[in-house]
């Protein structure tokens, strides 16, 4: 029996090498309670609260990470028994008997942890259970036997003196209420499954064919203690910065790779020797660039051109500077621009000029795409073909050419109310005249404007346009003058375009009685139709 107790012992000495991060590795306690028995004077199914007597102990107990912990404990406890309070009340038997208990318990404790959120503690009542293997010594018993001396009476006097102890396997559960971060109360009720029959002095004298077996109620209190060291490497947790990743000191616990003396959580190069100031990487040609982030890492250079050499100290790099003995700019990889216009030296065609892309680095002063030394007119834009000078240009109409013009384009037309202004240079359309408070058209107001859509429509007349304008004597408000010139001058222009004329060629504006256009009333209650064409150029030859 004590090897299958030292195995279990070996078993779990094992599995709390493996034990992960907690608060308290270990816990100190002691449990307060009741014990009882049952067999064969008390039925052991159910006999928590049967004949209970005084039991108390003490346990430590390893914690296995968040969910688990190994208990080693003594226990002590009375077993008393009596058929007064089974089925046997007449056969009057009783006894009186006790155990101490050593042994091992894996308890399995799912919301241990949870005592502990991000890092503070919560008061929190935690559920557990437990399994385990012990090993019971309940010594001598003494039973009264009712002064009975049959067969069995005999047989189990004579068998006691050799069955005194044995493996016991707890099964049990409690629950816990943590006080603080490392110590809690609870109640705990476990049951001891047996292989002996004897514990209450009664075995053949009653039923040899079933086990005794016993129960232990009682409150705990635990308190933990210990510094935790999870990955074994020599370093309490609370000073280790790697808890779960063994380490050497001189990284405060965190692992090494390569050896360089910096941490793997803050090398950017953990499986390659390197420098402390430059995160654990190594810098083959020493410019303080480290060979992960050098561009040319067998060259000393600079940490601005990403460790490349530049000899010409013109920031670019000499393997991108296409005159790498030579001062540039970096616009043009690295060669020089002496005339600051964007092209390099060697691809100028005018290096002392600044100039274009175009023009071969060459200045074209008036824009005309000749380059100034091939360019006759380099103040004035040309063409090719006149060697970079202008083609002649048109001129404008003049005034008698204008008035020639009109005169020929109204020639043969009966126009009545329509002629030429050879003073002006310009077409003359008679006004219309309105009534005062008028706006509607009469009969020689029509007339008017039927006239002026039949200029329109001449071939020599397709740039005309015409501009009815609305004006108002003053014998009303300026808001009602106003909207009485406009109202004139859009019945015009209406009427205009209900005979055919073109609405694009067309346009009214009314101006109330802001700018008048004569000293009597009648002249300002008036339309004034306004014809005009763009300025016609002359092509000179």
């Amino acid at each position: 029996m004590l090897k299958h107790l030292l195995l279990v012992v070996a078993m779990f000495t094992c599995i709390s090498l493996y034990s992960q991060k907690t608060q308290f590795p270990w816990e100190f306690g002691f449990q307060l309670g009741t014990s009882s028995l049952g067999g064969d004077m008390i039925e052991n199914d159910i006999i928590l609260l049967n004949e209970p007597s005084f039991s108390a102990g003490i346990m430590v107990r390893r914690r296995l990470g968040g969910m688990f912990a190994l208990r080693a404990h003594i226990m002590y406890g009375g077993l008393n028994s009596d058929d007064a309070d089974g089925d046997n009340a007449a056969r009057g038997f009783s006894s009186e008997a006790s155990v101490i208990e050593p042994g091992l318990v894996l308890e399995f404790e799912p919301f241990a942890a949870k005592r502990f959120q991000d890092g503070v503690f919560k008061k929190t009542l935690s559920p557990y259970i437990g399994v385990g293997a012990a090993y019971g010594i309940w010594g001598d018993v003494t039973t009264d036997y009712n002064g009975r001396n049959n067969a069995g009476v005999t047989a189990d006097i004579a068998a006691q003196g050799d069955d005194n102890g044995g493996v016991v396997f707890p099964i049990g559960g409690g629950l816990k209420y943590y006080l603080s971060p490392k110590s809690s109360l609870g109640l705990d009720v476990s049951y001891r499954m047996t292989g002996a029959d004897l514990i209450d002095g009664v075995s053949q004298s009653g039923n040899p064919d079933k086990d005794d077996a016993y129960t232990m109620l009682g409150l705990t209190f635990a308190t933990g203690f210990g510094k935790p060291d999870t990955d074994k490497d020599g370093i309490y947790d609370e000073e280790d910065a790697c808890p779960t990743e063994a380490g050497p000191i001189s990284t405060m616990g965190c692992p090494d790779t390569d050896g360089d003396g910096v941490a793997d959580k803050d090398d950017d190069c953990p499986e390659v020797a390197g420098l402390a100031n430059l995160k654990g990487c190594p810098d083959g040609d020493g410019d303080g660039v480290p060979d992960k982030d050098d561009a040319c890492p067998t060259e000393a250079g600079e940490a601005a051109l990403m460790g490349c050499p530049d000899r010409d100290g013109d920031g670019v790099a000499d393997k991108d500077d296409k005159c790498p003995d030579e001062a540039g700019v970096a616009a043009l990889m690295g060669c020089p621009d002496g005339d600051g216009d964007g092209i390099a030296d060697g691809d100028d065609d005018c290096p002392a000029e600044p100039g274009t892309a175009a023009n071969g680095g060459c200045p074209d002063r008036d824009g005309d795409g000749i380059i100034d030394k091939e360019d006759e007119c380099p103040d004035v834009a040309g063409v090719a073909s006149r060697n970079g000078c202008p083609e002649p240009k048109d001129r404008a109409e003049t005034l008698p050419e204008r008035v020639t013009r009109y005169s020929e384009l109204i020639a043969g037309e009966e126009f009545e109310y329509i002629s030429v202004d050879s003073l002006r240079g310009t077409i003359s359309i008679d006004r219309i005249y309105f009534p005062t408070d008028v706006s509607s058209l009469n009969r020689p107001d029509r007339m008017i404007i039927e006239e002026i859509d039949r200029f329109l429509a001449l071939p020599g007349a397709s740039e005309f346009s015409i501009r009815y304008e609305g004006h108002a004597d003053r014998r009303a408000s300026d808001e009602y003058n106003q909207g009485l010139s406009e109202r004139r001058a859009d019945s015009a222009q209406k009427y205009s375009v209900d005979k055919g004329a073109s609405p694009t060629k067309l346009s009214m504006i009314g101006f109330g009685e802001q700018r008048p256009v004569g000293e009597t009333l009648r002249e300002n209650r008036v339309v004034i139709p306004v014809a005009s064409e763009p300025t016609r150029m002359i092509k000179v030859n």
